[in-house]
């Protein structure tokens, strides 16, 4: 475990237990998190950008992405606004010209295809086009609003 340097004076008590403090903090947050999750630190060669280990794959990087966003609370009449465009294709019935209706996925459900389409997992080009552009916000609204809708 990476230690941070603290500089330490006779007489300085109360910061040097906060320093302290915060090490400790810091150190449980680093164990809490999984290996998977944290940033490759290894310096880049020449040119090249150190990247995160879930960049490096992208089936980690979309359950990290998806355990994220379905702890987030959607809000429905934002996903209502955003969910007009999806009907365009996505019908309430009916899967027609085999595009499935998405009213009444479970949220879990609809957080995980979006996450997959936007990150390649799932080949459309299409719905790769559709989900570039969405933040975990709007795909958080998106699945509180489809999942409040009856399929027909």
């Amino acid at each position: 475990m990476a230690t941070v340097p603290v500089s330490r004076k006779k007489g300085d008590g109360l910061a040097g237990s906060v320093a302290v403090a915060c090490r400790s903090a810091l150190a449980a947050l680093i164990a809490a998190v999984p290996v998977a999750a944290m940033i490759v630190l290894a310096p880049a060669a020449a040119g090249e950008a150190a990247v995160s280990s879930a960049e490096a794959d992208p089936a980690t990087e979309a359950e990290l992405a998806t355990a994220r966003i379905l702890t987030m609370k959607g809000d429905i009449a934002y996903g209502e606004y955003l969910g007009a465009e999806c009907v365009t294709c996505h019908r309430q019935s009916d899967a027609a010209g085999g595009i499935p209706p998405v009213g009444g996925l479970p949220a879990d459900y609809t957080v995980r295809s979006l996450v997959e389409y936007r990150s390649g997992i799932r080949d459309s080009n299409v719905m790769r086009l559709m989900t570039a552009r969405l933040t975990d916000e709007d795909i958080a609204a998106l699945a509180a609003y489809f999942s409040t809708r009856v399929r027909e």
